[in-house]
């Protein structure tokens, strides 16, 4: 058996070994998809999957010695672009990343070096040359292809209505007898002239009747042809542009006199069975077929007619009618400067229909509160162009907006499209910085509503109606950039009776607790341990205690309340929810003893022994507090010696109190440890009750300013504690 193991061992470690031996090179150039699924990083997915992958990059496939890209008929085409990325830190940096991708018709490397501010990138890129492709198998490009003229491939291809179009604006010609000039061309196929509405000039006479056009005017005739061959001059541009040329978001501009653009994307879809398709989009009209080749240029056969594009996705809003609401909305949150800039957004446009179907008092919120008006249209605002036809069938896909966000984009078996539950009813209208989708419905995010609002929609009632009682709703309401820590409805139906009693103390104002609530900034609460927030309530701050043990996600706390809910946003606040009402503490851990009948004695001996000044230092305490019906079942052996000897009181104390902050939610995170001086921790996992040695805390977490008491039901004496009274805390 041990012989057959060893065996096992041996040939385990002699495949690793040769897995390992893989050449640097075959490793650095294996093969892979740019940006995994992610749609060239653009965070869209196109269907939900698991994100987890237990090999990583792990590639277990034999590679050979040869690579195609060094073999015969292969060019190399480089390409460079400066930049300056200076700032404020200024150092002397340099770094340098090298990244290859190996493609069915080339291999691009892609070289990025920046020295002290200044960012080179070099992308070499190896094809085929002109001519020639690749074989099923062997290295280099070794085909031959019989290249034609445009018009003969055009033809090959039965691109006859584009070619129609062309000869009728007199390009047919150029396009045949250039010997010198090259040209790529996003050429329309036939069924894609069946819809006139692409056809129509501004003067509504269709390109293909170009040659039948009556010379009553000559200057508007001279208008119409110009206005008819910028439309077929929309899909030719200069040189040969071959897929491996493009990448995504290249924006091309075309022949055009008005020098209007093409836009590239590419997209890895799934399809039904999960498959993954590269597909190539031109003004996000679908690429049917690539790189089909000429003698002078290059053609790409696309799915539909491009429109020319001139406009900017903010001139495209104030173009149409419909969309006066968010026309105006763009005017007043100063977004609308923006979406004139260069950029690779995608727009999901409501309708004024849309904005009409809201709630009056929404509708006149997102429409004039400065607060909201960013938020409302970041949340429709994607970073990056998703065409419809990136979105697969049958599924579900997500993807990040500006508001950092994901928002679900579908489209049903009848090609219905949604965003949200919101129907993209026009699609695909290309702007220069862009794409914008029309839809029927307006997507509200939570930012877009009020704090009210907001804590109503979360059935944060009690809380609520404490800040309309306590005449704080307009202060919260007018505020900008602050932060709520709101106790749920449970909160208040478990207060502790400390708590109660500091709630309706006469001499505590129902304002004071809840302003203590409220943190004048916006806080994502992910500060470190012991940080403090300040409050409305002007006298006392906020403690964070942030607390982690082996196995558990980290913890956070507020003033011993567990944060169940983090960063709900709110148009002007975000807002954690809480566990525990926050109380303002009244004075140090002594105070707290001191406010509370059931501590009396307890206090006296704290007094006696010397040790009171010591707990009105900074700390932090957490004071384990016998009540006096605790102390009371003391035999009267154990009453004489605390009373008799200072240094057995003192003593007897200290095994009560632990140098730190300790709430009953990290105690309770607990399977089993030691509190100090090892008397045993087990908790008891029901009521928040744990057990402390032969005790039980019967209430937690009254705080004050330097620490946390906890009342117990029983004393801890020294035959409570643990062999194990070298450790703090440790795993049973």
């Amino acid at each position: 058996m041990a012989s057959t193991s060893w065996w096992f061992w041996i040939w385990s470690a002699l495949v690793l070994l040769i897995l390992l031996a893989d050449d640097t090179e075959g490793w650095r150039h294996a093969k892979r998809r740019r940006h995994g699924r992610l749609f060239r990083g653009r965070q869209f997915n196109s269907h939900w999957r698991p994100s987890f992958w237990p090999w990583g990059s792990l590639d277990l496939s034999w590679t050979t010695s040869g690579v195609w890209w060094e073999g015969p008929n292969v060019c190399t085409h480089t390409e460079q672009k400066n930049e300056s990325t200076l700032n404020d830190l200024m150092g002397h940096f340099m770094s340098t990343t090298v990244s290859c991708d190996d493609k069915e018709t080339s291999y691009i490397c892609t070289k990025t070096m920046e020295i002290n501010g200044e960012k080179t990138t070099t992308k070499e890129i190896k094809e085929c040359c002109h001519g020639y492709k690749r074989p099923r198998r062997g290295s280099g490009c070794t085909v031959s292809l019989k290249l034609e003229n445009i018009v003969k491939t055009a033809n090959s291809l039965n691109l006859t209505e584009f070619l129609r179009a062309a000869r009728s604006v007199g390009l047919e010609d150029e396009l045949q007898n250039a010997t010198e000039a090259k040209f790529t061309i996003f050429a329309p196929r036939n069924e894609a002239f069946k819809n006139t509405s692409y056809l129509m000039s501004s003067y509504d006479v269709m390109i293909n009747d170009m040659n039948s056009v009556i010379r009553i005017s000559p200057p508007i005739s001279t208008l119409i042809v110009n206005d008819a061959s910028d439309l077929v001059l929309g899909h030719v541009t200069g040189g040969i542009l071959s897929t491996s040329r493009l990448q995504d978001e290249q924006i091309i501009t075309t022949a055009n006199s008005k020098s209007s653009t093409v836009r590239v994307n590419f997209y890895d879809k799934a399809d039904n069975r999960g498959n993954y398709h590269n597909i190539m989009t031109a003004n996000c009209k679908r690429v049917m077929s690539r790189d089909n080749m000429a003698t002078n240029g290059v053609i790409h056969v696309v799915e539909e007619v491009l429109k020319p594009v001139y406009k900017s996705l903010t001139d495209l809003v104030s173009s149409y009618p419909q969309l006066s609401y968010l026309k105006t909305i763009l005017g007043h949150s100063n977004i609308g400067h923006d979406l004139r800039l260069d950029g690779q957004y995608t727009l999901f446009a409501p309708t004024d229909n849309a904005f009409k179907n809201l709630d009056p008092q929404l509708l006149n919120r997102i429409t004039t509160d400065q607060r909201c008006l960013k938020k409302i249209v970041y949340n429709h605002l994607l970073p990056n162009v998703i065409c419809s036809a990136a979105i697969p069938r049958s599924r579900r896909s997500r993807t990040k907006n500006m508001l950092s966000g994901y928002v679900q984009l579908t489209c049903d078996q009848d090609d219905k499209m949604f965003v949200e539950k919101s129907q993209i009813i026009d699609r695909d209208i290309m702007a220069t910085n862009g794409v914008l989708h029309l839809i029927d419905d307006v997507i509200i995010p939570d930012e877009a509503y009020g704090v009210m609002d907001v804590l109503k929609m979360r059935n944060i009632t009690k809380f609520a109606e404490l800040i309309v009682e306590a005449d704080l709703k307009k202060s919260l309401e007018l505020s900008e950039n602050i932060t709520i820590f709101a106790p749920t409805d449970e909160a208040f139906s478990t207060m502790t009776e400390f708590a109660k009693k500091r709630l309706n103390d006469s001499g505590t104002a129902l304002a004071d607790v809840l302003q203590y609530h409220v943190v004048p900034e916006t806080s994502s609460c992910r500060a470190p341990n012991n940080y403090q927030f300040p409050t409305w309530n002007k006298k006392r701050n906020l403690t964070v205690h942030t607390f982690y043990y082996f196995g558990l996600d980290y913890h956070k706390t507020i003033q011993c309340s567990s944060i169940v809910k983090l960063d709900i946003p709110s148009c002007n606040a975000v807002i954690h929810l809480i566990d525990q009402v926050l109380i303002p503490p009244i004075g140090t851990v002594t105070d707290v003893l001191a406010s509370d009948k059931r501590f009396s004695e307890f206090l006296r001996m704290i007094k006696n022994s010397g040790l009171a000044d010591r707990l009105n230092e900074n700390g932090p305490f957490t004071v384990l507090a016998p009540t006096n019906k605790a102390l009371a079942a003391l035999s009267e052996i154990e009453t004489n010696k605390l009373q008799d000897s200072t240094e057995s009181l003192e003593e007897f104390i200290m095994r009560h109190i632990h140098q730190g902050h300790k709430c009953c939610s990290e105690l309770n995170l607990l399977r089993r440890g030691t509190w100090r001086s090892g008397i045993p921790i087990l908790p008891y996992g029901v009521n928040r009750q744990i057990i402390l040695g032969s005790s039980k805390i019967t209430e937690c977490d009254m705080v004050g300013t330097n620490g946390v008491v906890h009342a117990i039901g029983k004393v801890i004496l020294e035959e409570d504690t643990d062999p194990f009274d070298d450790l703090l805390l440790f795993w049973g």
